[in-house]
């Protein structure tokens, strides 16, 4: 590895390296990790855990059914009781603590107390000002106004003071309660509607994302597994709430523990307070100890009625919480429902993929089995063996496609335009395609025909799907020996062109003979010699040829031709040329050439004329 690679690589690692960590980081356990490591020591922690209603109201929001949206607005109900109950606890347990104490408290609570004071004095000075401004005469009323809006103004000022004072107490921590009431005004103000009702609009506002959004496969497994998601998040809600009751419960029977002693020693106190109460009259001890013991007795009282809310609060606490877990396990149940029902079609869309998997490939077996007892002359049904293949495994792949992905939403748009693009990219492709099917049709061509495509002519000896092979020959109708070489067409010219199929339904051909004879031989005994020679060698395929013909003509309006062999004598430089015209089959053209050859030589050797090499000029197709 060179260096410069080396330091390009070195660097894609560290980018890489980054990215990974930038993606840790904003991820939610990464953000909850950071933002919980660099949280600033003083803020000030709520006493009121609001994470069971942020989970309730996300949770709903997913709600699909008319069942799940009602068990959610039921969870939303459960859930604001449950901050309700979390304020109150939190507002009795912050006024029945004592007040914390230190400078700066002590300093607060003492400029609180002064302007207290001091504003008792002015709304005293300004009720009396206001008595003597309404009964006061015209000359002395102008003045008394004047003190009048001067004690006011003081009074605004002092008033002022106080409400600084206080947002100072409360945030050097003396004035816990207030601070509680202030999150229950932020926490009404935000989670409910202005008329004072919790918000429930909010049920199943993103449903939808727990419901199928076609019958595809993609989106039924997308759906299963939102709902999955949702489940093991409704779980979660429903062990939290069952903890909270269970660690509700642990705290109400140590506070009832509590109260037992209490009451005991309570009984206890009334009874010493009794027997205190019934000492002799001339006890001097005696009237000042029983006051002490009734004011401890009244303390104990208060104290006693303090634990009796702080427990009644928790019953209802644990009721609520009970109930709350009750709500999220039949959510539970339905969205497990949902699931189990989405579970079955997804099952039901992987067996029909495996049905249509089987099913070509059961086809598949078949065709293969069933072309295998085809004789290897039928090439055509070869050829369309392939076709089958191939139309087998397209048809079963957009079936699968179709099932995984479901069925567009614009269907004929997506195959016009599906179509129209493959028709333009693929025109040579689509055109040779059906080329095949033409020439496979009654007109077309077949292995072995001697055809002739865009000047080139051979023997057809391969007919694909979307090519013609055939064997080039040369002079055909001279010779008609093959060069060795294959030519490929696109079978595109079976529509856009032509060719010549130089072999017929029966595959007929005029072919022709010459044979020159000396000038001082009569042509015309030799002539009719050679025409019962030809005649008697090619009266079969003469025969034939008629019938076939004249089944065409009279198919197609068409006059019946004569297939026997024509004859004629011309001059020819110092000589006489005759000419033979004759049919034969195209496969057997050179072995009939051949005999008739022989027996015009040996015709010629009888009546001691000289032979002079036959010329074969040209051959002519039948049709």
């Amino acid at each position: 590895m060179q260096s410069n690679q080396r330091t390009i690589l070195i660097i894609l690692i560290a980018l890489f390296v980054l990215t990974g960590a930038g993606l840790v980081v904003t991820t939610e356990w990464g953000a909850r990790t950071v933002s919980q490591s660099s949280a600033p020591l003083n803020v000030t922690q709520s006493p009121v855990n609001l994470q069971q209603f942020r989970n309730a109201q996300a949770l709903s929001e997913l709600a699909a059914t008319p069942q799940e949206q009602d068990l959610a607005r039921d969870v939303l109900r459960k859930t604001d009781h449950e901050v309700d109950f979390a304020f109150a606890a939190a507002l009795y347990t912050a006024a029945s603590q004592p007040v914390p104490s230190s400078p700066e408290i002590k300093s607060i609570l003492e400029r609180i107390s002064k302007g207290e004071q001091e504003d008792s004095e002015v709304n005293a000075d300004v009720a009396r000002l206001t008595k003597l401004v309404a009964g006061a005469k015209d000359n002395q009323k102008e003045a008394l106004t004047q003190q009048l809006d001067l004690a006011k103004s003081r009074q605004e000022l002092i008033e002022d003071e106080i409400a600084d004072a206080h947002e100072d107490l409360e945030r050097a921590g003396g004035d816990p309660q207030r601070r509680i009431q202030r999150m229950v005004d932020e926490y009404n103000a935000s989670e409910q509607s202005s008329g004072g009702q919790l918000d429930l609009s909010i049920a199943g506002k993103q449903g939808g994302s727990a419901v199928p959004a076609s019958s595809s496969f993609i989106s039924r497994a997308h759906a299963w597994y939102t709902l999955h998601s949702i489940g093991g998040r409704l779980n979660q809600e429903e062990r939290a709430a069952t903890a909270s009751a269970t660690a509700f419960s642990g705290t109400h029977d140590k506070l009832e523990e509590q109260l037992e002693q209490r009451q005991s020693q309570q009984k206890k106190s009334l009874a010493d307070a009794a027997a205190g109460n019934a000492a002799p009259a001339n006890s001097v001890a005696g009237p000042a100890s029983s006051s002490s013991k009734t004011s401890d007795a009244i303390s104990s009282y208060k104290s006693l009625t303090a634990l009796q809310k702080r427990m009644s609060g928790l019953d209802n606490r644990i009721r609520n919480q009970q109930d709350l877990a009750g709500v999220y396990a039949q959510w539970g149940l339905l969205v497990a429902s949902r699931r189990r029902d989405l579970l079955h079609s997804l099952l039901i869309s992987v067996a029909l993929m495996l049905a249509v998997g089987l099913a070509v490939l059961l086809t598949t077996n078949f065709l293969q089995r069933m072309f295998a007892r085809v004789e290897p002359d039928k090439q055509r049904l070869l050829t369309l063996r392939s076709v089958a293949h191939i139309v087998t495994r397209v048809v079963g792949a957009i079936l699968i496609l179709l099932i995984i992905f479901g069925m567009p939403s614009q269907m004929a748009t997506v195959l016009a335009l599906a179509g129209a693009g493959l028709t333009v990219a693929m025109k040579d492709f689509i055109v040779g395609f059906f080329g095949w099917f033409v020439l496979m049709g009654k007109n077309g061509i077949r292995h072995g025909d001697w055809v002739e495509i865009n000047g080139v002519s051979g023997e057809v000896v391969e007919i694909g799907l979307f090519h013609t092979v055939i064997l080039e020959t040369g002079n055909w109708n001279d010779a008609g020996h093959p060069t060795g070489r294959r030519v490929t067409f696109v079978n595109s010219y079976a529509i856009e062109g032509h060719y010549f199929n130089f072999s017929t339904s029966g595959q007929w051909l005029w072919d022709e003979l010459q044979l020159a004879l000396p000038v001082d031989q009569d042509p015309y005994p030799v002539a009719e010699e050679i025409q019962k020679i030809v005649t008697k060698e090619t009266e079969a395929n003469a025969h034939l040829a008629e019938q076939e013909w004249q089944q065409m003509g009279s198919a197609n309006g068409v006059r019946p031709f004569s297939a026997g062999p024509a004859i004629s004598v011309r001059p020819a430089n110092l000589g006489f040329e005759i000419q033979v015209r004759y049919v034969t089959r195209a496969n057997e053209r050179h072995q009939q050439r051949g005999k008739l050859y022989l027996a015009i030589v040996e015709l010629l050797r009888r009546k001691n004329i000289p032979a002079t090499p036959p010329v074969a000029p040209s051959a002519a197709s039948a049709t």
